[in-house]
């Protein structure tokens, strides 16, 4: 009757079954979690704390609510500030420059630091009284002041400061330049912009110092590729801007060393591979005619020397060691106006002489300024036939110069008046110099080696054919 009934009436059935059901259920889940390998059902650390988090409401809460406290504390703090600094006020400073107070609040409070608080920055100010007309603030000038806060970005900001500290710029205001940029030359002292909002492609802020090369950028074929769809060679390889080849804050040097040529070579992997295909000694070129020379055809080139220190395998410049000729070098440009070529052979004699170094003078053809280097054409465009540097006397017509690193990563450029500096010395010094004119093809030796042979067993074998015809016509008439 009971199994009658149940059958007849599914509700009931229902309420037999499921208890059942989720006996079973939880014996099953139960085997298949304890056979598994307890790393496996170990929760996640991020998990425990999300779980941990939801477990404690009001702790997650309270962190909440200290965080905005401290935040509103910070931004009362500010308010209190921008009261009188969002008004026309200035400051006179020592030599006479007038140093402008002004805040716009919109444009601070809207920008990267809008959260945090103006002392954390001026915290000559924040540890004691605010300067008045009794308590004053001496600044002898917008630079000084400029470079002593300066200082206070390296709080946050180690590791990117740290890459500042070893660029070109750094050097430069070591070196007491007054337009080196500083941090807040490039990302501005109270509007300092997010990165989600930062456009490289308008140039900003490298074109404030570099307008022209930043124009010559905008019309090569990297500019026009990065303002037209950001895409090279129909793949998704977005068109280099300053700072992938230059770096953002590691700004180097380029004169001296392969810098740049790696960067091209980073997106260009293959040119070693394509060049060979085409042209001879390859390896050579690319060694020594920077990538510019060709792909800018219509710039004008000078031949770069350097001097290199063969046992250190590096440029020879202020490193230890060189003094002594750095110093003679100098000299003959303070008592000659400039680099004689004869000096520089008997400086070098001199100076390796009697030292287990030897120094030598390595050369690259380049283009002849930075906003060259920056006019790169399309490849249809590129230099292909050797007669562009080959012919008789495109040597004479370029310039000539000597670069000397300097104490920072700065190169030093001496004109040599565009004399030709192989032609300089004895055959021993001139074996010293490597350039472009030192480039040989193998193939090119082979076919002139037959040319010369064919010039003159042409007429060599005319002349005796001539004879053999002779001679078999006077037996003929004999």
């Amino acid at each position: 009757m009971m199994a009658r009934t149940a059958v007849g009436n599914p509700a009931l059935s229902m309420r037999v079954l499921l208890p059942a059901l989720s006996v079973i259920c939880c014996m099953i889940f139960s085997g298949v979690l304890y056979a598994q390998p307890q790393a496996d059902v170990e929760t996640e650390p991020a998990v425990k704390k999300a779980q941990d988090a939801i477990a404690q409401p009001a702790a997650v809460e309270q962190a909440a609510e200290a965080v905005d406290a401290e935040l509103e504390a910070i931004l009362k703090k500010n308010t209190r500030c921008l009261r009188c600094h969002t008004k026309d006020k200035s400051k006179t400073l020592e030599n006479g420059e007038e140093l402008s107070l002004k805040i716009h609040g919109d444009d601070y409070t809207s920008s990267a630091h809008g959260e945090i608080a103006c002392v954390s920055c001026h915290e000559a100010i924040g540890n004691r009284r605010h300067p008045s007309k009794k308590t004053n603030i001496t600044i002898a000038s917008k630079r000084d002041y400029s470079l002593e806060m300066n200082q206070s970005c390296r709080q946050c900001h180690d590791k990117k400061f740290t890459q500042y500290d070893g660029s070109i710029h750094a050097s430069l205001v070591a070196q007491g330049s007054d337009n080196a940029p500083l941090c807040t030359d490039c990302h501005s002292a109270h509007a300092v912009e997010r990165m989600r909002d930062f456009r490289a492609e308008t140039g900003y802020p490298c074109k404030k110092c570099h307008e022209n090369i930043y124009t010559a950028y905008s019309a090569s074929v990297h500019g026009s590729a990065r303002s037209t769809g950001n895409v090279i060679r129909d793949e998704h390889i977005l068109a280099p801007i300053c700072s992938d080849c230059h770096n953002s804050h590691g700004v180097a040097a380029v004169e001296i060393g392969d810098t740049l040529r790696s960067q091209c070579f980073g997106c260009h992997e293959n040119v070693p591979l394509l060049h060979s295909q085409w042209l001879p000694n390859a390896g050579k070129h690319l060694d020594i005619v920077s990538c510019a020379v060709c792909h800018a055809p219509f710039a004008k080139h000078r031949f770069d020397l350097h001097f290199y220190d063969n046992e250190a395998q590096t440029p020879v410049g202020n490193q230890e060691g060189h003094e002594a000729f750095q110093q003679k070098l100098k000299l003959m440009e303070e008592e000659e106006g400039g680099i004689d070529p004869l000096e520089v052979w008997k400086l070098i004699e001199e100076t390796t002489k009697d030292s287990p170094s030897s120094i030598s003078l390595r050369g690259r053809l380049e283009v002849s300024s930075g906003i060259w280097a920056h006019q790169i054409a399309p490849k249809s465009f590129a230099v292909r036939t050797c007669d562009s540097c080959h012919l008789p006397g495109h040597r004479q017509r370029m310039g000539v110069t000597v670069s000397v690193p300097q104490a920072g990563g700065t190169v030093r450029k001496f004109d040599t008046g565009g004399v030709d500096l192989t032609s300089v010395g004895t055959d021993d010094s001139t074996s010293k110099f490597f350039g472009v004119q030192s480039i040989k093809s193998k193939l090119l030796d082979i076919m002139a080696l037959l040319a010369f042979i064919a010039g003159i067993a042409i007429p060599v074998g005319h002349y005796t054919l001539g004879q053999m015809i002779k001679e078999k016509v006077v037996m003929g008439e004999e």
